[in-house]
Parts: structure tokens; C-alpha cells; sequence
């Protein structure tokens, strides 16, 4: 296994972000020598190529005369699908497997064993904490995952937003490696062409560069809101679907074109999200934290031909890209408390 390769900053930064990304040796970790040497903190980005705030706030920091207050380890992943034209459309290469499932066996390809070097050079280095900046597949406000709820992790996720989602999901995701001595959020800053999204990716960033007391609730810019285990709706490889305005006739789903808009919001029985056929509703799928199916009708009607929840919902994760519905999920669902 090759090692990730840790560099300083380097000393030309270029003129915009690509330039940057461009001079970088590939997936790499920049070091940033912090006020306090004894301790240090890590951040990961670009594990999926389509998803560039995270390293638009890193390449804007590090263009500032900021020293943080301790040691910063700045991994950038996924650089080849990020600069394949057009630039940051790829979430994985083709053929490639998605990177942010990679994080737990088997590791006998390439992304295996790049997500496995990403672990090693963690283990080692032994930061307080960890942050794994995303943009949701769809556009929408952001939230932070994680798989244990605590005080910790909520203090890490306020940096950046005031919704946390505490999944037990197991994908491969790298937050999936939390654990005691490394507390680990995933921070989703919102859909990857909002401007809104880059500056919460910055702002956040920057106080986790410069808060020396990461945990302290105290000092949180706002509450949490906190929900728990969402389960994910996806598609079977043979269903046919579309974003449209009604049912398409060579399809058996149509999502509502601006299905998005329902991201973090409650939708209703009332809610139409699209229309169907009656194979479709063999074809879509509930998936749970244990890798089972739930039963379609526990979540969603298909009823006169209309699919609409069956009872109030928060949805999140909503894409309108076909591709990412199809490799991922078309959205994760939790239930509202009555």
C-alpha cells in the first residue's frame, strides 16, 4: 500500500482553484504547522470529485496569514475526478468505485487502497477530530452526519451548521470510522453551485482552525436540531424514471422536476413527489441501517398512480441528477415525531 503523501503548503497557490488542484501531486495531505505542536486535526474533502466547497475553503485559507491553533492535516482526495472535464461534474470516474465507500473492506482495487492509506496516515497522526466536508446531491440547506450522538460531535457539527442527522447506516463511509478518540463528522454544506454553500464550508472551516476548545457547547452560534437513523428510498438497476412534470411514457417513475425544493422540509400525505406505474412500485426500494428492504407501503403510497409519503416525513439528500439517483439514492427519509 502506498502511503498518502503528506506536503507542506505549497509555495504557489495559482490564480483560482483548479490552478491549485492542478499543481497538487494528486490525493494528497497538506500540513499546516499549528501554535500548538502537540496536538493536531484533520480534515478530508473531495472524496466525491463533484463536490468542491470543501477545498474552495481550504485553497481560500490557505491564501490567508492564519496560523491555526494547532497542527492541520488537509487531505484532498478524489483530484482525477474533480479536473476531468467538465471540471467537478464526476462524483466517481466511470468504472470506478465511489470513494466514500470505500472505508472498510474489501481494499484490493484502487479506491480500496486509497481510503485505506487515508486511514493509516489517521491512525497515525491521532487527531482530536476529524472533519469530512461534502455538498448534498441536490441543492438544499446544510446538515452534518454522524454516528454518534453526543457532545462532541454536536460541537463540531455547530461550527459549521445547526441540523444533525445521527445515522447507523453502514455504507463505507469514512465518518462510519468514528470512535472515541477521534470524533468524525461528515459536514454536507449544501448543493455544490450555491455560493451559500461555499461560504458555510469557509466559515466553518475557519473556526475550526481557530477555536482551541473544539467541545465547548457553550460557545455554539446556534441550537441543534437533531434526527435520528433515515432510512434511504433507491431504485432497482431495470427501473426506468425521469424529472418531468407528469408520468413519461417510457418510464415507470417521474420524479417531480422541482422535487428538490422539498429537502429539509416536511412533506405529507398531501405532497405529490411524482407519478408511477404499478412496476414501479416493485422497483423501489427502503433501505434500512441493517442492508434490509422495509416495505415500500410503511413509507410511500403509489396509489391512483401517485407517489406521495404515506405519513409526515423530512426529506434529505434529494437529487435531480439521474446519474447520482441511480449509482446512490434518489433521497434518505426520516420520520416525523408526531
Amino acid at each position: 500500500m502506498t502511503p498518502l503523501p503528506i506536503i507542506s503548503i505549497p509555495e504557489q497557490l495559482g490564480n483560482h482553484l483548479l490552478e491549485f488542484l492542478q499543481g497538487l501531486p494528486g490525493p494528497c495531505c497538506i500540513h499546516v504547522p499549528g501554535a500548538d505542536r502537540s496536538r493536531c486535526r484533520f480534515v478530508v474533502t473531495l472524496l466525491h470529485g463533484n463536490e468542491p466547497s470543501g477545498v474552495d475553503a481550504i485553497y481560500r485559507l490557505l491564501q490567508q496569514p492564519l496560523q491555526p491553533v494547532c497542527d492541520m492535516y488537509l487531505a484532498i482526495m478524489n483530484i482525477s475526478a474533480a479536473l476531468t472535464e467538465p471540471f467537478f461534474r464526476y462524483r466517481q470516474l466511470p468504472g470506478k468505485r465511489d470513494l466514500n465507500r470505500c472505508f472498510k473492506a474489501p481494499y484490493d482495487d484502487a479506491e480500496g487502497q486509497l481510503a485505506r492509506s487515508l486511514m493509516q496516515l489517521i491512525q497515525t497522526k491521532k487527531p482530536e477530530a476529524l472533519i469530512d466536508l461534502h455538498n448534498t446531491s441536490g441543492n438544499g440547506p446544510a446538515f452534518g452526519v454522524a454516528v454518534h450522538l453526543d457532545s462532541r460531535h454536536d460541537a463540531l457539527v455547530s461550527l459549521f451548521t445547526e441540523r444533525l442527522i445521527i445515522t447507523d447506516l453502514q455504507l463505507g463511509a469514512l465518518m462510519e470510522l468514528s470512535e472515541e478518540a477521534v470524533p468524525t463528522v461528515t459536514v454536507e454544506c449544501g448543493g455544490a453551485q450555491e455560493e451559500e454553500a461555499h461560504k458555510i464550508a469557509f466559515d466553518g472551516l475557519q473556526r475550526y482552525f481557530t477555536t482551541s476548545n473544539l467541545f465547548d457547547l457553550s460557545a455554539a452560534p446556534w441550537p441543534i436540531e437533531v434526527l435520528h437513523n433515515p432510512v434511504r428510498l433507491e431504485l432497482a438497476a431495470d427501473l426506468t424514471f425521469s424529472y418531468a412534470e407528469s408520468l413519461q411514457a417510457r418510464d415507470d417513475l417521474s420524479l417531480r422536476a422541482d422535487i428538490e425544493q422539498f429537502n429539509f422540509g416536511v412533506v405529507t400525505p398531501d405532497t405529490l413527489l411524482g407519478w408511477c406505474t404499478a412496476t414501479a412500485a416493485t422497483k423501489l426500494h427502503i433501505r434500512n441501517a441493517s442492508a434490509a428492504d422495509e416495505a415500500l407501503q410503511a413509507w410511500f403510497s403509489t396509489d391512483n398512480g401517485e407517489l406521495r409519503p404515506i405519513r409526515p416525513l423530512k426529506l434529505f439528500m434529494i437529487t435531480a441528477r439521474a446519474d447520482i439517483a441511480r449509482s446512490d439514492c434518489l433521497l434518505y427519509a426520516v420520520r416525523c415525531r408526531e
